[in-house]
């Protein structure tokens, strides 16, 4: 089962993304600290002036002015001025409606107000008020005042700013991403070179830029890819090696059982057909190892005028009894027939593997829209989806074992040939199909 990630937001995306919240974050911290600061502002900017109110309408109180009356004594502003007497009862008020007893003061902290002026915050008459009282010779004046006003100032300052907050994120936004774009863009530049390596290409990746994170990354990945260099380069001497010295061997192996062959009786003929056929399959992984060990899978085709029916299905066929060969019309194409001789029968192999006998294996050819298309069909137990691409890997080693390398020889070649190789299978039928061009007119000229 296949447990890699999906295609998710791009990292430009998710560190703009990033920038975005955290300046949202910090804007919005920001305004409740500046509504916090500037609500303690206002309300002791208040009472401050409160107070002085208090202060300078006790003096005037205490300094025998009776004459002065409590309208013309009260501070404007807005502010409310109430008088109590000695003992704390509500004498008077710059408003009738303050004049009542549920307008007063509390007795207990009128008298508390001792002998400086005393900040007091309460209810009168259902509304939320400030004041300040001052005492002064003959009882406490009081200086209130409705701080509703601060709340609307507030929710106005809210308001104008919450715009702006949402302009911030936005800009926010534009800037995080431009900024993580020209951040990460050598990434993106290492990124698409490393995309252009491959297994014959392993190539130090340029770096230009300082020693920063991404000149260490640079670094870091062009040890990997010498690593992986010498590594390959020692598994091809290898594996030329080996092919070499196992290839004369199996000739002669093959030479002597020809020979036998020949001189022994009916009894051992079969016996000897067998160990023929295993030293063929032996020669053919030996030449498969060869040519890796070159480097590629297929050289540069040898081309020349092939039918593919009698120049390549029956003789490959011929080599695998059993198989069934449907005919069909002729069909020319341009070609190296050892080649498609090879791709063909590493193809019957498989499939004969794959069924259990060469009885249940079919190989069919058509043409049709400038192609001719050969097919090797096989009623074995099929291919599961996610391996129908994967057995074409270089020594991927499917249900059916076998080298791992004679499919990915057959597509390599198919493919030099500017056809393709590809597969469809479910359970009890599969279908290898090869589709190569076929010779046009102006391929004669």
């Amino acid at each position: 089962m296949d447990h890699r990630p999906g295609p998710g937001l791009p990292l430009t995306w998710r560190v703009a993304l990033l920038a975005a919240a955290a300046t949202a974050v910090l804007a919005g911290l920001t305004l409740v600290a500046a509504y916090v600061i500037v609500r303690a502002e206002m309300y002791t900017d208040l009472r401050r002036s409160l107070r002085e109110d208090a202060v300078a309408l006790a003096a005037v109180y205490g300094g025998g002015e009776g004459s002065v009356g409590i309208g013309q004594a009260a501070p404007t502003g807005g502010v409310i001025l109430q008088v109590y007497g000695p003992g704390a009862q509500l004498l008077a008020a710059s408003r009738p409606e303050f004049e009542q007893a549920q307008a007063a003061i509390p007795p207990s902290d009128v008298i508390g107000a001792g002998l400086v002026a005393t900040e007091w915050s309460g209810n009168l008459l259902g509304e939320r008020v400030e004041a300040v009282l001052a005492p002064f010779v003959l009882g406490v004046v009081a200086v209130i005042a409705d701080p509703e006003y601060i709340s609307n100032t507030l929710t106005r300052l809210a308001r104008t700013l919450l715009p702006v907050l949402l302009i911030l994120i936005v800009v926010s936004l534009l800037v995080g991403y431009l900024v993580a774009a020209a951040s990460l863009r050598p990434i993106t530049r290492l990124a698409r070179k490393a995309s252009l390596l491959g297994p014959d290409r392993l190539e130090p990746l340029e770096y230009e830029g300082p020693r920063d994170e991404v000149g260490e990354l640079t670094e870091t990945l062009n040890e990997l890819l010498v690593g992986l260099s010498e590594a390959r380069d020692a598994q091809r001497v290898f594996l030329a090696e080996t092919s070499h010295e196992l290839r004369t061997p199996l000739t002669s192996l093959r030479g002597f059982l020809d020979r036998a062959a020949r001189k022994a009786g009916q009894a051992a003929a079969e016996d000897l057909q067998d160990a023929q056929r295993v030293s063929l399959t032996m020669t053919r992984l030996v030449e498969d190892l060869l040519q890796l060990s070159r480097g590629e899978l297929v050289k540069d085709p040898q081309v020349h005028l092939i039918e593919v029916g009698s120049d390549v299905i029956l003789p490959v066929a011929a080599e695998f009894v059993g198989v069934q060969v449907e005919s069909s019309e002729p069909a020319l194409v341009l070609g190296d027939p050892v080649k498609l001789r090879q791709l063909l029968r590493n193809l019957l192999a498989n499939a004969v593997r794959a069924a259990g006998a060469a009885t249940r294996v079919r190989v069919t050819a058509a043409s049709a829209d400038g192609e001719v298309e050969i097919r090797v069909e096989d009623d074995g137990p099929g291919i599961v989806p996610e391996q129908q691409e994967r057995i074409f890997e270089k020594f991927y080693k499917g249900a059916g074992g076998g080298s791992g390398l004679g499919l990915a020889i057959a597509r390599q070649i198919a493919r030099h040939h500017h056809g393709d190789l590809t597969v469809t299978s479910e359970p009890g039928h599969t279908v290898f199909r090869v589709r190569l061009p076929l010779l046009q007119e102006d391929d004669v000229e």
